[in-house]
């Protein structure tokens, strides 16, 4: 069957060969950095993220020995709730189940990015 829309109008419409459409990814902000400077750079923002987060539970324990439910402020309002959460304890699983527990794991691959800073020793000017 032939079909007007074909870019090879001596072949069927249903032999031709569609090549998807090519994706291009646009590179990241750091695709510019070297390696060295990637991690000083993870290094850095992780220092940033890991102050801020202490400084965070500080304030939320605050918040919370204050009895506080909820404060507004002029930018942000906080309130606080209390959740419950169910947990599995899998050690009592598995001791129950026993050798039958290895029937129900299951291996989970990730990529765990560890940052700790680098052991140089730096010249000093005499």
């Amino acid at each position: 069957m032939e079909h007007p829309d074909c870019p090879n109008h001596n072949r069927s419409y249903e032999d031709q060969i569609w090549l998807p459409s090519i994706i291009t990814t646009p590179p990241s902000r750091f695709h510019n950095l070297s390696n060295a400077a990637l991690a000083d750079e993870l290094g850095r923002v992780d220092s940033i993220v890991k102050a801020a987060e202490a400084e965070l539970k500080l304030l939320k324990d605050e918040f919370k020995s204050r009895g506080l439910q909820e404060a507004a402020g002029d930018a942000f309002a906080v309130s606080a709730t209390e959740q419950i959460s169910g947990r599995l304890d899998a050690k009592a699983v598995r001791q129950y189940l026993g050798p039958t527990y290895a029937r129900f794991e299951t291996a989970i691959v990730s990529t765990v990015i560890r940052i700790k800073a680098a052991n140089r020793t730096l010249a000093v000017a005499a």
